[in-house]
């Protein structure tokens, strides 16, 4: 039978060597490292919200100072961007893309054609609706505020003209 003996249990925490030590303070600064890297994500990503509101507040008054209400302001822009799609609206697919019951759509639609916004355009069986010259035109106008305001968010990263002209 082998002998063995004992010795007495040694609470490593509290063993202090040179390296122990090292050990301790790198992982105290892996751990201070990532706190700081998460705050400064956290301010980045507080910052870029606020810009972003700060950008659809500006897009939502130029709207509504053109064209009124929010309700009004959506119907026109969807119409709008229809035309630029090519996609003409008439009152059924307009209410399937907005959500907006048809006898709502067809009461707005009426205002915004006695505002000289939307214009009826009757093609075969249905009536499409479209953009009136003057409201082309009122966005034509807001376009250098809108693009003034995308500039400000992303603080000159994006040059439009060089993107335009095709030469990025």
């Amino acid at each position: 039978m082998t002998k063995c003996s004992l010795l007495p249990i040694t609470d490593l925490s509290k063993l202090e060597t040179q390296g122990g030590a090292d050990i301790q303070k790198e992982r105290r600064e892996l751990v201070s490292d990532r706190d700081v890297g998460k705050q400064q994500a956290a301010a980045i990503r507080a910052e870029v919200q606020a810009q972003i509101i700060e950008c659809l507040n500006r897009f939502y008054a130029m709207e509504t100072g053109m064209w009124g209400n929010p309700v009004d302001c959506l119907i026109i822009r969807t119409v709008v961007q229809g035309r630029l799609q090519g996609k003409l609206y008439d009152l059924s697919a307009l209410s399937e893309v907005l959500g907006l019951p048809i006898s709502t759509l067809h009461r707005k639609v009426g205002h915004l054609v006695e505002s000289g916004f939307l214009m009826r355009e009757p093609r075969g069986k249905s009536i499409y609706i479209s953009p009136t010259d003057n409201t082309n035109i009122a966005l034509d106008k807001s376009f250098e505020a809108m693009v003034a305001t995308l500039r400000r968010l992303y603080k000159g990263d994006i040059d439009f003209d060089a993107k335009a002209s095709g030469t990025s």
